[in-house]
């Protein structure tokens, strides 16, 4: 074969071996899809009386955690069995909860369905088991919470 040949060859290979390169290197780097989101809304029957659609708005409220650049208010929550709480971001960046312990979040996993939050984003998470819930924000680890479920 001749010299020209041969660069011609070899030009034509390197390019097909660049660009099988770099289809695998963007195959390798496509991102994981999110963690489901749990967000449960609960509807209050018309037919309830008053007094208890009241308490049930107080009891909501006492399960509402914000978060702001200061952290989690409040820093722990305590509620019952089978409740709720929901975490509203009332800052202007996104802030996570996320399960102790940093970076892993392993100690209570449905923590890490609630994930990240937009700015006036809320997300809500039911305890159905007892016991003491640590929680932080995976963007700022120094921010940290606690739900303790009775």
């Amino acid at each position: 074969m001749s010299r020209n040949a041969i660069l011609i060859v070899v030009t034509v290979l390197i390019v097909l071996v660049a660009g099988w390169w770099l289809l695998q290197a963007q195959k390798g780097t496509s991102t994981l899809p999110p963690l489901p989101v749990t967000e449960s809304i609960t509807e209050t029957p018309t037919s309830a009386p008053a007094e208890s659609t009241e308490a049930g708005m107080k009891q909501a409220e006492k399960n509402s955690v914000t978060i702001s650049s200061d952290g989690f208010n409040p820093k722990s929550v305590t509620i019952k069995a089978g409740e709720e709480v929901t975490w509203m971001n009332d800052d202007t960046k996104a802030h996570t909860v996320n399960s102790e312990p940093h970076p892993t979040h392993t100690i209570y996993a449905p923590f890490n369905t609630v994930g990240r939050l937009s700015p006036g984003e809320q997300k809500s998470l039911a305890f159905p088991d007892a016991g003491t819930y640590g929680y932080h924000d995976h963007l700022n680890p120094s921010l940290t919470g606690t739900v303790i479920v009775q």
